[in-house]
Formats: C-alpha cells, sequence, structure tokens
C-alpha cells in the first residue's frame, strides 16, 4: 500500500495574481529567504498562510532600488500589491502581481524605469505608502468572520482579497490573521492551466526587465 500523500500537496506555493484580482492588499514583510533558481526570492508576509510573494525581476530591483540589496532591511516594511493584466508570460496576457506603492520611501514616491521587452521600456511611478495604524474592531471580526469563511469555502474570495477588504476597516491583529488562515481552504491549482495563477509579470521572450 502506498501514501497518496504526495500527490495531494497543493501545486501552488506562492501567492499568486488570481488570488489578488480586484483588490489591492498591503502586505508587511516578516522574512525573506534568497535561494538559487529561476525565482530566486520568497517574501515572507503577514497572513501569507505559507505562501509567499515571489516578484518578478523587474519588481526585485524597484525593492532594491527602493530599500537597499540587503534583503534584511527589507523585513517590517511593507508593500501595496495590484493585479496588471497586461503582464505576459509565454507571449499570451495573463495577469501579474506588480508594487503600487512603498513605505519608508519620499513622501513624493519614486520613479523606476521598467523594461517590458527587447523594444519597449515604460516609466513607473511607486507612491509613498502610509501604513495603517487603526486596529480592525474585535466586535466586528468576530461577526463578520463567518461570512468571510464561508466566502473562502465558496470560492467567491481568496484569503487574500478578505484580508484586504479587511485592511480598508483596519489592520488585522496577528491573532486575526492566523484565524483567517485557519479558515481558508487549501488553495490546489488546476494543472490544465498551469499559466492561469502565474505570479511572473514578465514576458518569457525577454526576461530582462530591469529598472
Amino acid at each position: 500500500m502506498t501514501d497518496v500523500g504526495f500527490a495531494l500537496e497543493a501545486k501552488s506555493d506562492q501567492l499568486n495574481a488570481v488570488d489578488i484580482v480586484g483588490t489591492e492588499p498591503v502586505i508587511r514583510i516578516r522574512d525573506v529567504e534568497v535561494k538559487k533558481g529561476d525565482q530566486p526570492v520568497s517574501i515572507y508576509f503577514d497572513g501569507d498562510n505559507g505562501r509567499p510573494w515571489k516578484p518578478s525581476k523587474g519588481m526585485l530591483r524597484i525593492l532594491a532600488g527602493a530599500w537597499g540589496r540587503d534583503s534584511g532591511e527589507w523585513v517590517g516594511k511593507s508593500v501595496r500589491l495590484y493585479f496588471e493584466p497586461s503582464v505576459k508570460y509565454a507571449g499570451e496576457e495573463v495577469g501579474g502581481i506588480r508594487i503600487k506603492s512603498l513605505s519608508d520611501i519620499p513622501k513624493d514616491g519614486m520613479k523606476f524605469v521598467v523594461t517590458i521587452n527587447s523594444k519597449k521600456r515604460e516609466p513607473y511611478h511607486v507612491d509613498h505608502l502610509e501604513p495603517q495604524t487603526d486596529e480592525y474592531p474585535a466586535d466586528k471580526f468576530e461577526s463578520a468572520l463567518p461570512k468571510m469563511q464561508e466566502a473562502m469555502e465558496n470560492g467567491k474570495m481568496t484569503l487574500q482579497q478578505v484580508i484586504a477588504q479587511c485592511q480598508k476597516t483596519g489592520q488585522l491583529s496577528d491573532d486575526q490573521l492566523k484565524r483567517l488562515e485557519a479558515a481558508a481552504p487549501v488553495e490546489i491549482d488546476d494543472e490544465s492551466h498551469p499559466v492561469a495563477g502565474a505570479s511572473e509579470d514578465e514576458n518569457t521572450t525577454d526576461d530582462s526587465e530591469e529598472m
């Protein structure tokens, strides 16, 4: 008898673009892991549920340009992400994760230049992010939790979409984030659509995206 547990593991081990469609979540970085490979940097954040954000080369260059190349200095800082539908993967527009604003940068933001492909470069402005200081009300969370859990179980909202909606009211506590993570269903990608949840923002015909 052979254990099929390995075959049941969720394929998605990272934050995907489809997880944040329709929202602009703010993530607070708690750890950064760097290793060799196609996606060398994994950014862990509060409420990631074990699925880190793995930025593209272009977004990594923006982070390094804003905060420095020492990833240890990124911990504790915040990023507002958004879904960009025009991002291409294997020549097809599938959407990707991009940076909208950053904490710990000048109040008027910062300007970058991003290479889209070998013939196209675009200016890229990153806004200053003022981290949320108001706390999400405990009584409101208790009353809303069943509905939020139902929305995630029914596939109407992802964990990150729920968190982003809550952030419009206030910052979730560590305990509230853990309870939402526990309520979220296991994410399993449909292998018949491998690029549907891709988080790369680079056209695979030219992955030289740079500042």
